[in-house]
């Protein structure tokens, strides 16, 4: 269990669409509809520890600048946690996340499509194609256009990565070519600061 998960109280929601990231080419492929779980919390006592995104996010983005991933737990039981650190309900209609060569839409995901304010959805492992400490990523899109800079306002690295670093760094949210090495004391990398910043996360 994660320092972040120890903190909120989880409630399971099921429904899932899983396909391919794109691919290198801007046509994605979809495929099957396994059935999947997500979490989503809220904690009006939480002091969440994410901080908006110090750099530019593109223009399109601009009605969401407040979704940030803020947890990456390893392993078959892990999952991508997002935050909404605004101050209303963020919707997630359209948005998707992404590690090459898988996405799922959260709008299609997570009860009622959206994250209150101040609360957190979590996207399972098998969703996301696997997290392995040796190497993933995980990237946030307001649109299924994966190779565009001005689509992608979320994005971190660990290990050997994936395929999305350099449209992350187009964008200005990631430095170009750089990647965590996960902590092997904890199964996971957690937000402390600028998201953009490779140092905020341990």
């Amino acid at each position: 269990m994660s320092r972040m998960q120890r903190m909120i109280a989880p409630a399971l929601v099921a429904v899932m669409l899983t396909a391919a990231c794109g691919g290198k080419s801007d046509e994605p492929v979809p495929a099957g509809d396994p059935d999947v779980s997500t979490t989503v919390t809220v904690d009006d006592d939480q002091e969440s520890t994410a901080a908006t995104t110090t750099v530019t996010i593109p223009e399109a983005a601009t009605a969401i600048p407040d979704l940030q991933i803020n947890l990456v737990e390893f392993g078959d039981a892990g999952f991508v946690q997002i935050v909404n650190n605004g101050g209303t309900d963020a919707s997630l209609d359209g948005i998707i996340l992404c590690q090459f060569p898988t996405y799922v839409d959260l709008g299609d995901v997570v009860e009622g499509g959206t994250i209150p304010a101040g609360g957190t959805v979590q996207i399972d492992a098998a969703t996301m194609g696997g997290l392995n400490t040796t190497g993933g990523e995980a990237a946030l899109y307001i649109a299924q256009d994966f190779t565009n800079p001005d689509a992608i306002f979320g994005f971190v690295q660990w290990g050997s990565g994936g395929a999305r670093n350099e449209v992350a760094a187009a964008a200005g949210i990631w430095p170009a070519g750089a990647s965590i090495e996960p902590d092997p004391a904890y199964n996971n990398i957690e937000l402390f600061g600028d998201p953009a910043d490779p140092e905020s996360w341990s």
